[in-house]
This record gives C-alpha cells, structure tokens and sequence, in this order.
C-alpha cells in the first residue's frame, strides 16, 4: 500500500495522517477478541498500575498470533517504508488499554525525546502507527495531538517516572501552553479500523476514559533499519535490542486468520 501525493504532504505538515477504515471491522474484531486473554498473563512485558491493573501489553507478537500479523501487515509498513524511506524494524509494539470509567492518562510528550534521552536513537527516523480497536469518540480518552509540532525538534524535556512504565520524557506546561498556542490541539475520531500514523516529535497526550465505552489502541513504534539505538538500558521489550527488518505480509493475512476463527 503506497500513500497517496496528498497524504504525503498532509503527514510532512502536520507532522500526522488519520486514515478511516484502513482495516475492516472483520479484521479489528480478530484483534479484540484476543485481549481478554493477553490482560490475563502475567508477563513482564505487561506492566499494570500500583493498584494491579492491566495498562499496556508490549511485544504482543510473542503471545498473540493475530498480533504477529498486526506487526508485519502491508497496510501498516509499506506507508512507514514510504515515509521513512526505507527498510524499518519494530522499536516497540504495544496495546495501551482504556477500560470505561478508567484513570489511565498518559502526559504530554515527543517520542522521540524519550528514545532520544533514554535509548540514544540516533536521529528521529523514527514514526508510530496508531491502529483503533474501537470507536474512538471525544469521552473516551482520545489521544490528542498539537499539529505542526514536530517541525520545531526535539525539544526540552526532563526524564520522569511513569505509573506502571519505565523512565519517560515529559514536556512541561509552559512549553505545551507555547506549542497549542502556535498550533491548536486535535484528537483524531474514528470508528474501529482507523488508522493514524504520527510523527516520532509530534507532541500528545491523552486523558482518561471518562465515559461506559473501552478504548483500546495499539501502537507499533517503527524505527529506520539504520537508525538504531545505542543504549540498551532499558528492557528490551521496552526498547528493541535487536535491528530485524519487517517484511510485509500479504495483505489479506489477517482477514485469512480471522476467518479462519470462525
């Protein structure tokens, strides 16, 4: 799958680009329905809160078939290929869990200001991917971007601890009250399927699911094969230790495995 002119130019100036519908709901429903289970394991790469609740679950490919497929779908990568000009291999790949009436809230932030500081990736050749499993509506904790962001760098952020993660580079107000005040905030909607593509130095948040519907996203954290990181510091999972190129599936792969659950 190759981006369009347009898209393209919407991605570089924005710093994102939302895309509606880019899996069906035959093959988002083949994801959710295997997150009762991952929430269950108890595995280090599923960190939950001080109180024992589930927040993300890393490295899904590990445990969850239809996730390994997630993680090398055509649809996903080939754009990431395209607007990272070249081959990438997977920095990290998470669900980040917002169950109704939850408390989860993730503050401002670059990505790529924690890679940076804490895993000392090179350069940002580095993007997410942000894949709804949900509908994704105004209450029930959207993740909030400020556009235009990522063409001011990297900027000043200092390393704090995050409830249930690991240390994490968080912006200050006085720099997010400038950052809104320049560009606005938005916080991409969308049915489950929609897919969202972010810059590594785009600025955003997200707030609490305040409102009786799930929200639950998975992130997968792309990085260029010749941009890795230096310091492996971190839990790998954390921070992929290891440079492996992500070859693209066929298309159909998850809609075949779906399929193949009923």
């Amino acid at each position: 799958m190759r981006l369009n002119t347009e898209q393209v130019e919407t991605y570089e100036r924005e710093g994102f680009l939302e895309i509606p519908a880019l899996f069906s709901e035959v093959e988002t429903a083949a994801l959710r329905a295997d997150l009762k289970r991952i929430f269950t394991l108890e595995r280090p790469e599923i960190p939950r809160s001080s109180t024992g609740v589930p927040l993300l679950a890393h490295r899904l490919e590990r445990y969850s078939e239809a996730f390994a497929l997630l993680l090398r779908h055509p649809r996903m990568l080939e754009p990431a290929m395209q607007l990272l000009g070249g081959p990438v291999y997977s920095h990290q790949f998470k669900v980040v869990t917002k169950p109704p009436f939850g408390k989860l809230d993730l503050p401002w932030h670059q990505d790529y200001g924690t890679w940076h500081a804490i895993d000392e990736m090179p350069e940002c050749r580095a993007m997410n991917f942000a894949l709804f499993l949900h509908d994704v509506n105004e209450f029930n904790g959207p993740i909030i971007l400020i556009p235009r962001s990522h063409s001011d760098g990297v900027l000043d952020a200092p390393v704090e601890p995050l409830d249930g993660s690991s240390a994490f580079a968080k912006l200050s107000d006085e720099t997010v009250a400038q950052l809104a005040g320049e560009h606005g905030m938005v916080a991409p909607k969308g049915v489950a399927g929609t897919g969202l593509f972010f810059h590594g130095c785009l600025a955003h948040a997200s707030v609490p699911n305040i409102s009786p519907w799930p929200r639950d996203n998975v992130y997968s954290s792309l990085n260029r094969t010749d941009n890795g990181i230096r310091n492996h510091g971190r839990p790998e999972f954390y921070a992929n230790h290891t440079v492996e190129e992500l070859i693209p599936l066929p298309d159909n792969c998850l809609q075949q495995f779906a399929l193949g659950l009923g």
